[in-house]
Order: structure tokens, then C-alpha cells, then sequence
């Protein structure tokens, strides 16, 4: 018997199965959520926090964080709103041995803050510490449309409803599952040292849909997803989006196998786009030029944006060399939003020559460090720029990443957010599709 996460992850839609795999799984949020406010006495007891650590650390720092996650899902069968709120503090410092050290809770009450600088520098060696005084105090806060902490749960899902009923249209009965989603991270993190006592506020999202169609013995699906620094606004997601999914589930294939093409003219479709970019990270230089760029980016592009990092130092004019917090508390180089400029193509198909193939979705991927096994979802077969109707969809893009970004040829004009490690640090890749030279070949399963 199928299972929700079995038949999204057979059609090919693993992100789509790690967000509505577990529907009907989990308690039920009571539809009035718990009031979640902050402690007023927070910031004082990091800032307090703080005086303890330097009274034996150089360098001190107190990071706190509070994310909650919001996640509303629709399918044919449940409708689910899941909120959940995670906290973690993490105080740190150099001690007089020159070791640096970290203790790191998951609480946020302000006694439980004072209790763990004092764990902290008991095991630290007696030195000198440091004469620190929290820097000034500055709040950040960007506007957010929908702001989720307006919202009750019956709001989450009468929304979900809506897109659900819009997700809906274009579809026929050959559609055999079909769910919509919207996970929003409402997150405030403060780090205090003796740069400053930083406040921070983000609101990010990702709404998307799926529909899948039996094919024979094979399902196949349609996916779609919006991210960015946005709140639950499900308008984003365009119902000519939508009907376009179903369509995707419904279109049938060429029968027969894919022959090989060792170096074929491809268009990437931006999401394919971005697992070559993440692959490469920032790029000076060639005809994709890649920008980390953690500042506010237009119409709520920039999902990873972020105005300090998790040590406090302010990312105003540096492009690399930050320090993010995962989930657990350590400290990872992760970069924000890797952007590629848009370019001046509108139709990427129109800048191919006799023969080309657009690779218009992910599957899955492997390969190691820069080479690149790319399962596509569907490769589509031009001529002199116009689709000829053949499509496969057990073939795969391979190759090294950083070159087949410098062979690009063309760079398209509407640019795409798609979010990247999501579950840890929130980063994404913000790409129009190219145009490339690359390896096709037929699949030999799961990349």
C-alpha cells in the first residue's frame, strides 16, 4: 500500500513528501494556538548574561533565537495546521587559554540564561576577562505582508482552503493526489556583545503545491513553490501556476528510451538552475556572475537575508565570511542569498539553435562536490527554438557545476526565488534560468 511520502518521492517530488508526508500523523494544534509573547525581562538577562561572561572571557557573546513555524497543509483527505515554537541561546567566549568556549540551552526564561553564564565561566580558567559594555541597542524589524502574527489557525486554513480550491482547476480525474502547503518562519534572534545589542526579526515563506497522475504503472507529478521574506500571502502562487501543475501530471511521454546526447544544447528552468548555483557558491567573474547578498532584496526576494550574524557582526558591505547558528547551535560559514542578476533573454527556447532540451524541474540529485548527477523531472526536446511535443522523464543532466555555468550562453530576464536548507539555516538562490551546454543521458535510477 502507498503512502503519501511513498508516492511523492516515486513521482519524483521529494521536497513535497518531507513537508506533506506525515498529514493526519501528527496531534492536532488546538484551533487557539497558545499566546506566545516575549519575556520582557529577556534582553536585560542577556545583556546581564553578558557582564558574567566577560568577568572571566575575552571576546564574550550572547546569541538567543525564537523561531516559530507555522505549517498549514491541504490534501484530499486532511487538512492540517501545525505551530511550533523552538528556542535556543547559546553564550560563548574566549578563555584565558585561548580556547574558545560555548553553552548553548534551549530555553529562553531569563533565570535560565543567568544559571548558564554562570555554568559557562565556572569551567573556564581565572583570567583577566574583559571590560565590556553592551554596544548600542538596534532594532530590526522589515515590513511583512500578512504578518503571521495577526493571524489565528482558522485563518491559516481558510487560506489553505482557498488555495486548495484554485489548485483544483485545470485538473481531471486521471489526478490522483493533489495537496497545497505554506510553512512560515516567524523568527527573532538578539545577539549582544560589545558591538551592539542587536534585535532582529524575519518573516519567510514558502507556499507550493503538488498534483500527481498515474501513468501506467509509474506516478508523475507537477510541483510548484514560491519562497521568500514574505508572510502567508497564498495570492503569490498564481492560479495560472496552478493549472500549469496539473497539466505537468497529465502530459504524457515519448515511449521508448532517451537517447544519449554527450553535449546538448539545454535551457535550465530556474529551480534546476539554482542546484548548479548552490553547488558553486559566489562567482566574480565568467558569464553567471553569483553574489552573496544577505541584504533586503526586492519584492521579498531575499529568503536568507539577515542584517548580523549570529555573532553579531554586521553584514552592511561584506559579502562572505559570516557565521550562522544551526539548529543546534553550532556556528557554520553558510552563505544568504546566492544571486544571479537577470539577463536580457525573455525566452530563454527562442535562444537555442536547430536542436536544444529544456530541463524544467528536479528529481533528485547526487554526485560529489562540483560534479553533478541532475535527475530532471521532465527534459523536453526543441526544434529551431519551438517544443516538438517529445518529453522523457528518466534522464539526468551530469557534469562539473562551475562549468557548466561558464559555458552558459544566455541568461533569462525573470528571476526566481528558491529556498536552501531550510530545515537549518535559512538560505536561497535567487536565479533566472540559462542556457547551457551539458551531458544527457537516460537515468539508472535515483542520482
Amino acid at each position: 500500500m502507498w503512502s503519501r511520502r511513498d508516492l511523492l518521492r516515486a513521482a519524483g517530488v521529494g521536497v513535497a513528501a518531507s513537508i506533506v508526508g506525515d498529514l493526519g500523523c501528527r496531534t492536532p494544534t488546538p484551533p487557539a494556538a497558545p499566546v506566545r509573547e516575549v519575556d520582557p525581562a529577556l534582553r536585560p538577562a542577556l545583556r546581564d548574561a553578558l557582564a558574567v561572561l566577560a568577568t572571566r572571557l575575552t571576546e564574550p557573546v550572547v546569541f538567543a533565537r525564537l523561531r516559530r513555524r507555522i505549517r498549514a497543509a491541504v490534501d484530499l483527505l486532511e487538512r492540517d495546521v501545525a505551530d511550533d515554537t523552538v528556542a535556543l541561546v547559546v553564550l560563548a567566549g574566549r578563555g584565558a587559554d585561548g580556547q574558545w568556549r560555548e553553552h548553548a540551552i534551549d530555553r529562553v526564561e531569563p533565570a535560565l540564561v543567568q544559571a548558564a553564564a554562570r555554568t559557562l565561566i565556572a569551567t573556564a580558567p581565572a583570567g583577566p576577562g574583559a571590560a565590556v559594555v553592551p554596544g548600542p541597542i538596534a532594532d530590526l524589524a522589515p515590513p511583512v505582508d500578512r504578518d503571521p502574527a495577526t493571524l489565528a489557525l482558522t485563518d491559516w486554513r481558510d487560506r489553505l482552503d482557498e488555495l486548495a480550491t484554485r489548485a483544483a482547476s485545470g485538473g481531471n480525474s486521471r489526478v490522483v493526489y493533489r495537496a497545497v502547503y505554506a510553512i512560515t518562519d516567524d523568527e527573532t534572534r538578539w545577539v549582544v556583545s560589545a558591538a551592539g545589542d542587536h534585535r532582529e526579526r524575519r518573516v519567510r515563506s514558502r507556499i507550493g503545491a503538488v498534483a500527481v497522475a498515474w501513468h501506467g504503472s509509474a506516478p508523475i507529478a507537477g510541483a510548484v513553490e514560491v519562497a521568500g521574506a514574505f508572510g502567508p500571502d497564498t495570492a503569490r502562487l498564481t492560479t495560472a501556476a496552478l493549472t500549469a501543475i496539473n497539466q505537468e501530471a497529465l502530459a504524457l511521454t515519448t515511449p521508448g528510451a532517451f537517447a544519449a546526447q554527450p553535449d546538448a544544447t539545454v535551457v535550465l528552468a530556474p529551480a534546476v538552475a539554482a542546484t548548479l548555483i548552490a553547488r558553486v557558491g559566489a562567482v566574480a567573474d565568467g558569464p553567471v556572475a553569483i553574489v552573496d547578498d544577505p541584504g533586503e532584496l526586492a519584492d521579498g526576494a531575499g529568503y536568507g537575508s539577515f542584517a548580523v550574524d549570529d555573532l553579531g557582526r554586521p553584514t552592511a558591505g561584506q559579502r562572505a565570511g559570516w557565521l550562522r547558528r544551526d539548529r543546534d547551535g553550532r556556528t557554520v560559514a553558510a552563505f544568504a542569498n546566492l544571486v544571479v542578476a537577470p539577463g536580457t533573454v525573455a525566452d530563454l527556447t527562442a535562444a537555442t539553435g536547430a536542436e536544444a532540451f529544456l530541463v524544467d524541474g528536479v528529481a533528485d540529485v547526487g554526485g560529489r562536490g562540483d560534479q553533478l548527477a541532475l535527475r530532471a523531472t521532465r527534459v523536453r526536446r526543441l526544434e529551431r527554438g519551438r517544443l516538438t511535443g517529445h518529453a522523457w522523464r528518466d534522464v539526468e543532466l551530469r557534469g562539473s557545476a562551475r562549468g557548466l555555468l561558464a559555458a552558459t550562453t544566455a541568461v533569462g530576464v525573470a528571476t526566481v526565488t528558491v529556498a536552501h536548507g531550510d530545515d537549518d539555516v535559512p538560505q536561497a538562490i535567487v536565479t533566472p534560468g540559462l542556457v547551457t551546454r551539458a551531458a544527457l543521458v537516460p537515468s539508472r535510477g535515483a542520482a
